[in-house]
Order: structure tokens, then sequence, then C-alpha cells
């Protein structure tokens, strides 16, 4: 007999590093809520922009003691020693245990980055139910580490699924669900982007996205490739920049020098909370292509030009944007070949021709997935009921205070 559903599902949402492992999570806490609108939520993350993001959107969050072992040279060893000290006093897992122990969850959703993985592991020793959450073409190395404890994998790409399949323990699946996206993504009209933005609602905008980070190298060609478009006749009178420089440029090296930019261009270091608004007043994107951001420009259905970042481990990015160009969604400049010459080129045919980005908006939406998140709330629901809540070990719920 199916066990009655649990009205009030505590759940435990684990990642961090990057926007493409919280912003997923926040998407998918918002989905869970939507079905259980009771329920209760406990966030657990690093030092990084987690610590910062998850707070501001209400979710109670407690960071625990994890960091990358990434990063080469001297000036990387203290991090990594440091990192390593912490593995191997088993710090990130005895503090996993016990907030896990302490807010007692139902179900517990890893979306990626190093500090899902003690997390996760936790999750299996106190045998509660788990779900890890995928969205890049390669899998990162915590999902290959933790498909084998995990009671389900939710995952991007067809390829993924593949990958993972013969990889889960006895009684796991694998499930193709996309990469879940915050509702506002989807849900605002452009009229209501452009007003929240004072951007004009009449005139086409550009938005220029260099990831979480920023990138010098996509914000110095961006600035050299406007200024040969807005040259004698052909200035961009009909055109708005929104140039999202990335906080460490916008301190140091972002432009501040405005001349031979269109009238309507504006430079600023980061969008958060108007990310979304900054989407839905967009008609067309230059962007890195991290997952999180592919999955919201399809789902948006926002024709793109992606650059993706060749830094990125075992070359995902290209991945990731492969599909929008075999679509017809979007075009890529692969970095190493970005020029503000080739750069302007694009940009000249896409800003001129409405009907093109119109066509490569339909082609995005056919492949978008806007309903990810939902999808996966779902099958954490079905994991946390599967068994019911119970779990071997007992102690008080906190409620998920904030630590």
């Amino acid at each position: 007999m199916a066990a009655p559903p649990i009205q009030v599902p505590r759940a435990v949402l684990a990642g961090g590093g990057t926007g493409g492992h919280v912003y997923p999570a926040l998407a998918v806490a918002a989905a869970l809520r939507d079905r259980r609108p009771q329920a209760q939520f406990l966030f657990l993350g690093g030092d990084r922009m987690e610590a910062r993001v998850v707070p501001a959107s209400g979710l109670p969050f407690r960071a625990i003691s994890v960091h990358g072992l990434a990063g080469r040279g001297l000036t990387a060893l203290p991090r990594r020693l440091h990192s390593l000290a912490e593995l191997a006093l088993g710090l990130p897992l005895l503090q996993s245990l016990a907030a896990l122990r302490r807010f007692r969850p139902h179900v517990v959703i890893g979306t990626g980055g190093y500090v899902s993985g003690p997390v996760l592991l936790a999750a299996r020793l106190l045998a509660i139910p788990s779900l890890a959450l995928e969205g890049n073409r390669i899998p990162g190395w915590t999902s290959r580490a933790v498909a084998r404890i995990v009671d389900a994998v939710a995952v991007a790409h067809p390829e993924n699924a593949e990958f993972f399949a013969p990889r889960l323990r006895r009684g796991a699946r694998v499930v193709i669900t996309g990469l879940p996206v915050r509702k506002t993504i989807t849900a605002l009209t452009r009229e209501a982007g452009a007003a929240a933005l004072a951007l004009d609602p009449a005139l086409t905008t550009l938005l220029v996205l260099g990831g979480s980070l920023g990138s010098r190298r996509l914000n110095d060609a961006l600035i050299d490739a406007l200024r040969l478009l807005n040259r004698g006749d052909a200035r961009l009178e009909a055109i708005q920049v929104l140039h999202v420089t990335g906080e460490r440029y916008a301190l140091s090296g972002a432009p501040r020098k405005h001349e031979g930019l269109p009238t309507r261009y504006r430079a600023i270091p980061y969008l958060e909370p108007n990310y979304p608004e900054s989407l839905a007043a967009a008609d067309l994107v230059v962007s890195r292509a991290g997952a999180s951001t592919v999955a919201e420009l399809t789902a948006r259905g926002l024709p793109a030009v992606l650059i993706p970042w060749s830094g990125a481990a075992t070359g995902e990015q290209l991945l990731n944007a492969e599909p929008l160009a075999r679509a017809g969604a979007g075009v890529i400049i692969p970095d190493r070949e970005l020029t503000a010459e080739r750069l302007a080129h694009v940009l000249d045919d896409l800003l001129g021709d409405e009907e093109k980005r119109e066509r490569m908006a339909r082609a995005g939406r056919s492949i978008g997935r806007p309903r990810a998140a939902q999808d996966v709330a779902a099958i954490a629901l079905e994991l946390a009921e599967s068994r019911g809540g119970l779990h071997t070990f007992s102690g008080p719920s906190t409620g998920g205070r904030s630590a």
C-alpha cells in the first residue's frame, strides 16, 4: 500500500560554488513549495556565492567546512593543503551528519559542486532518500562519485542517462528532466523586465553576460565590437546594451570610458536580484555557456551568441552550447577564436534581422525544458514518500534555522 502524502516535507538542498549549482536548487525548492506549501528547507553549502544568495532568497542556510581541490601552482598550494586536511579529518562529513540528524529531512537533494558530496554521503549513511542533479553534458566529479550512493539521478541530457544507468546502485534510477530554472525566468513579460531595469521596451535590447565571475576577454571583445558597429552612419541608435561585466572587473578593469559606444550602453558589475528581469527584457544574449545559463535561455526562448569558456573542466561549456547551435537557437564563437571583428559581424547580422531572431527563439523553446523544476520536485517527493519519511535516527527537528 502506498504511503500517505507527506503534507509538511522537510528537504535538505546541497550545492554551491557557482550559480549553476545554486539557482537550480532554489528552483527545485520553489517547485516543492508549490506542491507542498508548508514544506521546510535547509540549504547546506560552502562559503562561496551560496552563502550570500541562499539567505537572500529566504531559505535557511548552514555552511559546512568543505573546499575544492582545484588550482595549480604554488599560490594554490595552501588552499589545497587546507582542503585535504578538512577531508582527512572527515570534517565535512561529520558536519553533514550532524546537520541531517538535527533537521531530520525526508529527502536530500544534491545539485552539484564539491559541497554536495559529503551531504549526499551522510544521507546514505542515515538511510535518507537522496537525489543528485547533473546539468552538464559531461558529468562532474561529484556526480560521478555519488552516483552509486543516491536513490535517483536527474539529468539534463539523454547522453547523461546512458552514462549513469550502468553506474547506479541496485534499485536506483536515472531520469531525464532537464535542468531546473526559476519560475520567474519564464513568467515575466518583456515589458515588466524592461520597466524593472529602466530600459526602453521599444528598443532592441542586447544583454551580455560573462558568467557569475565575469570575463575580461569577453568584456574587451564586446566593447571593441560595439565601437566597430557604432561608427559613422551605422550608429546603433535603435539598440540598448546591458553589459554585466562581473564584479572583479567592475573593481579593477571594467570599461569606464564609453567613447564610441552606443548612447544607450550600460555596464553593471552584477545583476542579482534582477537577473530574471534582464532575460525578460532581452532580444539577443551574448553569454558564456554554463549549463544553467543554457537551460534558462532555452526555457525563455532567447536567441544567443554563445562563447563557451575554454577553461571549463573537460570542455563542458562547448558541449552545453552545441544543442542550441544544432537546433538553430544559437551561434557559437569558440573562446580561442573570439575577436572584436568576428563578434561585430555576428551581432550585425542578428541585431538587424528580427525575423531571424524570432526563428532562433522558436528553436530555443523547442528544446527547452521549462518544467524541469516541477519534474525534479515530483521525483523528490516520490522518494520521500516511498519510505514514509521514517529514519533510523531520532531527535527534534529545528525547522532549519539559519546558522
